[in-house]
Order: structure tokens, then sequence, then C-alpha cells
């Protein structure tokens, strides 16, 4: 290890990798393992997450993919970039959002459309709406007869489209679903509605990562993390 990097950074780092990569508490992470063509070989959904972590713990920025490849050779050169890192200045302004119909940008059609309206959108940053549901809606005919219950998957179908709108202008429109971690607290019967909120917390190049949250009133019935893979249409 290299005598100019702070070893509290070092081991906090090494933390985060054992957590994020499921190596396990005892783990050996050697000062110069390297992050690629090794024992760890990283894709780009692993370096997504563990930019957002490691943002997220030392509030430090990686700004795009590029750079991210060039300071993930080994732990030894993520440990410098971390270092050097902290203390700058704060982030480039977020574009704003120009009045849009943003329903109207969503690709999917009515039928499968879990989102009664946009209420917000902070182009590059987040989204809020909400989703209405009665109760007559066709898939509550043969689940839990009697009993209706909003099915998990479709609040987090809710949560995935809300997320689309979320990117910056720049990105491609065309998106899809790459990873979803939702965690349900309660279930959700109708009438309902279910207010969905999306937060951009990183793109590193197709990939779009989102935290997401469902309530109904002031309860939270669904939380999580959302990530998008965007392509040209």
């Amino acid at each position: 290890m290299a005598n100019d990097i702070d070893p509290d950074i070092l081991a906090n780092l090494k933390t985060i990798l054992r957590r994020d990569l499921k190596l396990g508490p005892d783990a050996v992470i050697a000062d110069d393992m390297a992050f690629f063509g090794g024992s760890v070989d990283l894709d780009s959904l692993d370096m997504l997450l563990l930019v957002t972590s490691l943002e997220k713990k030392f509030g430090i920025k990686v700004p795009n993919e590029a750079v991210g490849r060039e300071v993930f050779q080994s732990v030894s050169s993520l440990a410098k970039y971390v270092q050097q890192q902290q203390g700058a200045g704060p982030a480039a302004p977020i574009e704003a959002a120009a009045p849009t119909d943003w329903l109207a940008k969503l690709p999917h059609g009515e039928g499968f459309r879990f989102i009664t309206a946009v209420t917000e959108v902070r182009v590059g940053q987040s989204a809020t709406g909400y989703w209405n549901l009665t109760g007559q809606e066709s898939f509550f005919a043969g689940h839990f007869p009697d009993r209706p219950i909003v099915p998990g998957v479709l609040i987090a179908e809710a949560l995935a489209q809300l997320s689309g709108l979320t990117a910056p202008a720049s990105a491609p429109e065309a998106g899809k679903l790459a990873h979803v971690d939702v965690r349900f607290e309660q279930p959700v019967a109708p009438p309902v509605r279910i207010e969905l909120q999306s937060t951009l917390t990183r793109m590193m190049g197709q990939l779009q990562l989102c935290d997401v949250t469902a309530r109904v009133g002031e309860s939270v019935v669904a939380r999580g993390t959302i990530t998008l893979h965007r392509t040209p249409a």
C-alpha cells in the first residue's frame, strides 16, 4: 500500500467492497487487488452500485464511466481517488425541466401504464406521480377474489415507469428494466391512491440507478432501488 493513502479510507473502502460485492465480512482484500480480469471482474452494474455507495459514504463524485474505469484499476487507485476528491466543491446545477406532457413520453400503452398522473419532473434529478385504483381493474378479477390486493410487481412496475422520466435530457429515451430491488412494507387494497416517487442517484454509461418509494397516505408501502438500461430507440 502506498504510504500516502489514509488507512481509514482504505478500511472503509474494503468494508463497502465486501458488502456490495457480497464477498463476506471476513474476505481478505489486497490493496493491489484488480477490479477487472482477476478474481473480481466488475461489470457495469457492479460499478454503478459501487460508485453510488462510495459517493454516499465519502461525499465524492465520479463524473463519468471513463473516469470510473480509470480509478477502478485497483483498490489502491480507488482509495487514492477518494482521498483526492474529498472536499471537492458542489456538483454542477441539474438541468431544469420544461413544461411537458410527461405521460405522453412514457412508451407504455394504456393497458400497461400504471401511472395516473405525473405531478412533477425535475430533469436529471427526480419525478413524482400517483396511481389511482378503483378495484375494478381487470387484474383484480382473479387475484385474491373478495379480498383484492394490488400486486407488488405492478407497484414495482409503476415505480420503474416513473423512474424512466428522471434521466437527463441527453440520455436515450428508450429504457428497460435491468435490476429491481424493492421491498414491500405492507399490502395495499383498493380503492386507493398510491403516491410514487423516484430519485435519480446515478447514471453510468447506459445504466440509470434510482431510489424509489411508494406511499399510501403517510405510510410507506414499498421502497428500494431500480436500475434501467437505456439504449437509443
